[in-house]
C-alpha cells in the first residue's frame, strides 16, 4: 500500500535540485590529488572582508542567543547606505532565501507566474517549482542576453512577478539603463518587478548601469531590489542577503519568512563589511584585472567567451562540455558545467587569483587539445 501514497505534489515530484559546484575536498579525496582549484562558484578570491571575519568571530562569543531577530543594526545601516528608511530593507540568508520568499509571499499555486528569461539564474525555476509557480522564460539571441522587448512582451494577466536578474548569472550579460527604463514603461501595474543585483558591485561602476532602487516610485511597476555579501564583501559561507523595496512589500515577506533567519556572526559580519570599503575596491579591481587576463587567454583558444559584468566567464566550448568538465577535474582544476540550464556546450570559469587565472587557462588548453 505505500507504495502507492503520493508522498509530495506532482511540482516537486518534477523538481531537479540545485546542484553547487563540487568542493575541492570532495575532488581531491575522490582522485587523490592535492592543490585542486576551485573556479566554479563565483567566490571572491581574496576572501571575506578581514573586518566582516573579525566580527564575526566576536559574535560567536553570544552564540547561545538567538540572533534579533529583525536584524535592526545591519537594516539601519543597509538604509542609510541606500537612502531609504529601516522598513524599506529586508533580510535574507543570501539573495537565494529571498528569491524564495517573494515567489511564496506573492504567488499562488497554479494560478499566477514568473516570467523571466531564458538561462537566467537556476535558482529561479528551483523556487517557482517548489511552489507550484509557472515559470516562464523569453527567448534570447545569440548573445544570450535579455532581450527586454521580448520579456515584456511574455507577461499575461496571470503574471505577478517578474524576475530580471542585472547582471545575470551564468552569461554575465547585463540590462543597460535605457533597456530598463523601457522595459519600466513595458510593465503593467499588476506586476511586481524583482531586480536581482547579486553582482551589483563589480556592475555599478559601469557608465550605462541602471541602478534599480533609483526608479522605485518612479514608474508603474512596482519593484524589489536584491543584493548580496557573498561576492564582493566575501561573506558567502555566512548567507546574508537583503532586499529593498516599498515598505508593504518587506512586511509581507517578514510575515512569512522564518524568525532568526540570518544568525548574529552573519549579521555582525555584514555590519563590519559593509564599511570595509578597501576590500570592495581591492576585489573590484582583482576582478576587473582577472576579467582581462581570462578573456585574453581564451582568446587564443578554440573557444567563445562572452562579455561579463560579473565576476565569471562562460565559455562556449564549441562542443560537449561534460567531457572537458571531466578531464579539467583529473588536472585539479574545478569550472561549472551548465548542462542544468540547458547550455550543454558552456562551462563558467570564476575569475580568481592571477596564478589560478593563469593555472586553470593552462589546464584548458592542454584539455582541448586532446
Amino acid at each position: 500500500m505505500s507504495s502507492e501514497i503520493k508522498w509530495v505534489p506532482p511540482y516537486i515530484e518534477a523538481l531537479s535540485p540545485y546542484q553547487p559546484g563540487k568542493p575541492i575536498e570532495e575532488l581531491e579525496r575522490e582522485l587523490g590529488i592535492t592543490g585542486a582549484i576551485k573556479v566554479a562558484s563565483n567566490e571572491n578570491p581574496l576572501g571575506p572582508s578581514p573586518l566582516g571575519l573579525a566580527a564575526a568571530a566576536r559574535a560567536l562569543a553570544d552564540c547561545n542567543r538567538y540572533p534579533d531577530g529583525a536584524g535592526h543594526r545591519l537594516r539601519l545601516a543597509l538604509a542609510a547606505r541606500a537612502g531609504v528608511t529601516p522598513e524599506e530593507v529586508g533580510l535574507g540568508g543570501g539573495s537565494n532565501e529571498l528569491i524564495d520568499l517573494i515567489v511564496r509571499t506573492f504567488c499562488r499555486p497554479g494560478i499566477d507566474e514568473v516570467v523571466t528569461h531564458q538561462y537566467a539564474f537556476f535558482m529561479y525555476r528551483v523556487s517557482c517549482g517548489a511552489h507550484g509557480v509557472k515559470l516562464i522564460e523569453s527567448s534570447v539571441g545569440d548573445d544570450l542576453a535579455c532581450d527586454v522587448d521580448t520579456l515584456a512582451a511574455a507577461v499575461s494577466e496571470r503574471t505577478k512577478v517578474v524576475l530580471l536578474p542585472n547582471p545575470n548569472n551564468p552569461t554575465g550579460s547585463y540590462v543597460p539603463r535605457a533597456a530598463f527604463e523601457r522595459l519600466l514603461g513595458k510593465l503593467p501595474a499588476h506586476v511586481l518587478l524583482v531586480v536581482d543585483e547579486a553582482y551589483f558591485e563589480y556592475a555599478e561602476t559601469l557608465a550605462d548601469y541602471p541602478v534599480a532602487e533609483k526608479y522605485r516610485g518612479k514608474t508603474v511597476p512596482r519593484m524589489v531590489t536584491l543584493r548580496t555579501f557573498s561576492k564582493a564583501y566575501g561573506l558567502a559561507g555566512l548567507r546574508v542577503g537583503y532586499a529593498i523595496a516599498d515598505q508593504d512589500i518587506i512586511g509581507y515577506l517578514n510575515r512569512v519568512r522564518m524568525p532568526f533567519n540570518v544568525s548574529t556572526p552573519a549579521q555582525e559580519a555584514a555590519l563590519a563589511a559593509l564599511d570595509d570599503r578597501a576590500h570592495v575596491e581591492r576585489s573590484r579591481q582583482v576582478n576587473a584585472d582577472g576579467l582581462v587576463q581570462l578573456t585574453n587567454g581564451l582568446a587564443r583558444l578554440d573557444v567563445r567567451a562572452f562579455p561579463s559584468a560579473g565576476n565569471f566567464v562562460l565559455v562556449d566550448l564549441r562542443r560537449e562540455a561534460g567531457p572537458i568538465y571531466q578531464a579539467l577535474l583529473r588536472k585539479g582544476v574545478i569550472v561549472r558545467p551548465l548542462a542544468p540550464s540547458g547550455l550543454l556546450r558552456h562551462v563558467r570559469i570564476s575569475v580568481s587569483t592571477s596564478e589560478e587565472n593563469a593555472r586553470t587557462l593552462a589546464a584548458l588548453a592542454e584539455v582541448l587539445k586532446g
